[in-house]
């Protein structure tokens, strides 16, 4: 597919990070942005910063998505400035581990509703304008883990992570010939305050080498998305990890994926 010229880009969780990074990738690239986050402050710095380096126009909006009505809110928002979006980055997402029943469970169903239910109502939302236009492009960052069958010690995690995985592929082949496109990003351990919001740094899994840089998955991603790849993998060793995972039979890669999920002195 053609890249989009000029576009609009919406991202959410864009105030650091990996969505920050993407961000800065699209405006480096000339595309003008909407950012989402919760932290109107500094969300406000980033955006003041971007403009200046890229010359771009940015666009900042405040809101929780782990709040059912925000999405629609956002959407009837936007709407109302007359700019459409031309390209959504479903980023914001968290984490949580540890033993399922020992999980808070307002933080669960949190984590849920931002990393399942909020990228579902925001695609449901944007995505008719892109289709009137034919034009559009929706990038959702999944997760290495999606590769594999389950993830104990963070089992409900990595179920949205399959959740963002399966609508992002089976939406890819819905779209097909419409002009619109979906880019599945799957990147694997980074640096980024995952480690510590999601409590995983004692996790065997984030103890070996931390893969791909925010800045180098946040270009891979633009490249993937503007040209209607399907699914982008950062790092060789998570190309590895992904292509493990689906060997059969996958009650191995399970196995060893289980035992990384345990945490140190846990095992």
């Amino acid at each position: 597919m053609e890249p989009i010229e000029k576009a609009t880009v919406l991202v959410t969780g864009a105030s650091k990070g990996i969505g920050l990074s993407i961000a800065e990738a699209f405006a480096a690239h000339g595309h003008d942005l909407v950012l989402i986050a919760r932290g109107e402050k500094a969300l406000q710095r980033v955006a003041d910063r971007i403009e200046a380096e890229s010359g771009v126009e940015v666009r900042v909006i405040s809101g929780d998505l782990t709040e059912a009505g925000v999405p629609q809110k956002l959407y009837k928002q936007l709407e109302q400035s007359g700019k459409p979006i031309d390209i959504l980055v479903n980023n914001a997402g968290v984490g949580m581990s540890g033993l399922f029943l020992e999980g808070d469970y307002s933080k669960l169903s949190s984590m849920l509703q931002l990393n399942m239910l909020a990228l579902t109502q925001l695609t449901h939302l944007f995505l008719p304008q892109m289709l009137n236009r034919k034009r559009g492009r929706i990038l959702n960052v999944g997760s290495l883990v999606s590769y594999f069958t389950g993830g104990p010690n963070w089992a409900a995690y990595v179920a949205s992570k399959h959740y963002v995985r399966a609508l992002s592929t089976g939406l890819s082949k819905e779209l097909k010939g419409s002009g619109v496109a979906v880019t599945l990003l799957s990147p694997g351990a980074t640096a980024t305050d995952f480690v510590k919001s999601a409590d995983t740094k004692d996790m065997l899994a984030y103890q070996v080498p931390i893969g791909p840089s925010p800045e180098q998955i946040a270009k891979l991603a633009y490249h993937a998305c503007q040209t209607g790849k399907k699914s982008v993998i950062p790092g060789v060793f998570n190309k590895i990890l992904a292509f493990m995972g689906e060997l059969h039979p996958r009650n191995i890669a399970f196995e060893v994926f289980g035992f990384l999920s345990n945490k140190k002195g846990s095992q």
